[in-house]
C-alpha cells in the first residue's frame, strides 16, 4: 500500500511508531495525573500541557520528519489558544460579564482557536504535498479542509466506552490501571491510522479519484491488503465504538442544547464510518479476484474481532490460483451456494445460542424471526448489487420497530412532533445505526457478491478478472 503515498507522506508514516509510543505515554501520562495528583494547579496545567502537546503533535508530525520544523512548531503553537480557552472561558466569561447568552461567546471563541490552526495545517500541507490536479487550487484546498476538520474530529476516543469491553477482567485497581493504558495503545495506533488514512484519502482528492469508491479497480498485493486492512478495520470498529456511545448521550439532548462540535463530530464520523467500511468491503472483493478464489463466509468473518483474524491470514498468505479464469468463473456458483450455506447455519447457531444462553425469564422468542430475514437478506445481498441500497435499511427498521413507531407518534400532535421529534437531535442517534447497519451488510454484499451473480455474461465477467491479474 505504500506506492499509494508520495516520498513525503512515507516520511511521515515510516517512524510511525515514535508518534504512536509518545502519544500512548503522554495518554497514560494524564491519566495517572488526572486519576492520581492532587487537584491543583500545578497538576491541571500539567494535565492541559500535555492534552495540547499530544494532540497537536499529530498535525506537526507530517512537518516534523519532512525536516520542516517551523510549520510543525508553528502548528503546535496555534493550538495552545485552543487547549487553553476551551475548559475555562464559559465559566470565566459567565462569572465575570454581565451577558445572558455567554455561551454563544464561548462557542465562537472556540471555533475561532479550533480554525486558525487547522487552516494553518491545511495550507501548509497542500503547498508541500505539490500534487498536479484537475480541480481548481481554491476548490482542492476545500475539500482539503473538509478532509482535515473530519480528521480533528475522529483522532481522540472515549476510553470509557472501550473500557467497558475490559472491566470484567477484574476489580484490582492495579489490574484497572494496565487495562485502561492497553486502551490508550489502542486509541494511540487508532490516531496513527487515522492519519494514514488522511494522507490516503487526500491523494485521492489531488487526484481527482472518487472517495465514496475508495479503492481503484487493480490487482491486490499482500501488502497492500495487509496494511489496508489493519487500517480499515481498526478505524471502522473504533468509530462504530464511538458513535454508539455518542448517540446514546446525544438523544437525550434538546436541540438548544447541544454543541456544535458534537454535531461535526457525528459528521466526522458518518464519512468516516462510510468510506472505512467501503474500503474493507471492496478490499475483500478484490483481493477475492485476484486470487482467483472464492473465499465467501471468510470474508464475512473479517466483521467479528479476533475471529476476523481468520479471515486475515487466509486472504494474506493464500497464494493466486493457477486455474484459467473460465475454469474459476464455473465454479462460481457451486462455491457460492456451500457458503451461503455455511453462513446461515452459522447465524441459526449463533441465535440460537444468544437465546438459549439468558436466563429462561429474559428469553424473547421474537429473537428466532431473525433466522428468516438474515437468511433472505444475504441471499438477495449475494446476488444483487442494488439491494445494498435497501436490505440494510430494512432490517434497521424491522429491528427497531418499536422504536422508529415511538418516534413517529403523532397521538400528542404534530407540534409536539415537530418540536420533540424533528428539532431534536434524536436523529443523529437514528442516522448512527441506519449507517452502521450500511456498512455492515455492504460487507456482507462484498463477501458474497460477484458481478457474473447478477448479469449472468461469462465474457463481461472474464474481461472484468482480467482487470486483477
Amino acid at each position: 500500500m505504500t506506492e499509494k503515498y508520495s516520498v513525503t507522506q512515507k516520511k511521515a508514516l515510516n517512524s510511525i511508531w515514535i508518534l504512536i509510543s509518545v502519544i500512548a505515554f503522554f495518554y497514560c501520562s494524564n491519566y495517572f495525573v488526572s486519576f492520581y495528583g492532587p487537584e491543583t494547579t500545578t497538576y491541571d496545567t500539567i494535565w492541559k500541557a500535555q492534552s495540547w502537546f499530544l494532540h497537536s503533535l499529530v498535525f506537526a508530525w507530517y512537518f516534523y520528519k519532512n525536516d520542516l520544523i517551523k510549520k510543525g512548531i508553528i502548528i503546535q503553537l496555534l493550538f495552545i489558544p485552543y487547549f487553553t480557552l476551551r475548559n475555562d472561558l464559559y465559566l470565566t466569561a459567565d462569572y465575570y460579564l454581565p451577558i445572558d447568552n455567554s455561551t454563544y461567546i464561548h462557542s465562537f471563541v472556540h471555533f475561532f482557536t479550533f480554525i486558525i490552526p487547522i487552516l494553518y495545517f491545511s495550507t501548509s500541507y497542500f503547498r508541500n504535498e505539490k500534487h498536479t490536479t484537475t480541480l481548481s487550487k481554491a476548490k482542492t484546498f476545500l475539500i482539503q479542509l473538509v478532509i482535515t476538520i473530519v480528521l480533528s474530529y475522529i483522532i481522540e476516543s472515549d476510553v470509557d466506552e472501550f473500557y467497558k469491553f475490559f472491566a470484567s477482567i477484574s476489580d484490582s485497581p492495579y489490574t484497572q490501571d494496565i487495562i485502561v493504558c492497553f486502551i490508550f495503545l489502542l486509541i494511540s495506533i487508532k490516531t496513527a491510522l487515522v492519519l494514514a488514512g488522511y494522507f490516503y484519502i487526500s491523494n485521492r482528492i489531488y487526484s481527482r479519484k472518487e472517495i465514496i469508491n475508495p479503492i481503484d479497480v487493480q490487482p491486490i498485493s499482500s501488502s497492500f491488503f495487509k496494511w489496508g486492512f489493519i487500517i480499515s478495520y481498526t478505524v471502522l470498529i473504533m468509530c462504530i465504538i464511538d458513535l454508539g456511545s455518542n448517540a446514546l448521550r446525544v438523544s437525550f439532548y434538546a436541540f438548544d442544547k447541544i454543541e456544535y462540535t458534537r454535531v461535526l463530530f457525528f459528521l466526522s464520523s458518518f464519512f468516516v464510518l462510510f468510506v472505512s467500511g467501503r474500503f474493507l468491503g471492496n478490499l475483500l472483493q478484490y483481493r477475492n479476484y485476484s486470487l482467483k478464489k472464492y473465499f465467501g463466509v471468510i470474508n464475512a468473518l473479517s466483521l467479528l474481532p479476533i475471529l476476523n483474524l481468520i479471515s486475515f491470514f487466509i486472504l494474506l498468505f493464500s497464494k493466486k490460483d493457477n486455474q484459467s479464469i473460465p475454469e474459476y468463473i464455473t465454479k462460481l456458483k457451486t462455491k457460492r451456494n456451500i457458503h451461503l450455506a455455511i453462513y446461515c447455519v452459522l447465524a441459526i447457531l449463533l441465535i440460537c445460542y444468544g437465546y438459549f444462553s439468558t436466563e429462561a425469564e429474559y428469553r424473547n422468542p421474537n429473537v428466532f424471526y431473525k433466522i428468516p430475514m438474515l437468511i433472505i437478506a444475504v441471499i438477495l445481498l449475494s446476488r444483487f448489487r442494488i439491494t445494498t441500497k435497501i436490505v440494510p435499511f430494512a432490517i434497521a427498521i424491522i429491528t427497531y420497530y418499536e422504536d422508529i413507531k415511538e418516534i413517529f407518534d403523532f397521538t400528542k400532535g404534530y407540534l409536539f412532533f415537530i418540536q420533540d421529534k424533528i428539532f431534536s437531535f434524536l436523529w443523529l442517534a437514528v442516522i448512527s445505526v441506519f449507517m452502521v447497519y450500511y456498512v455492515f451488510y455492504y460487507i456482507i454484499h462484498k463477501s458474497f457478491y460477484t458481478e457474473y451473480f447478477q448479469n449472468q455474461d461469462e465474457i463481461e465477467f472474464e474481461e472484468n478478472i482480467k482487470q486483477f491479474q
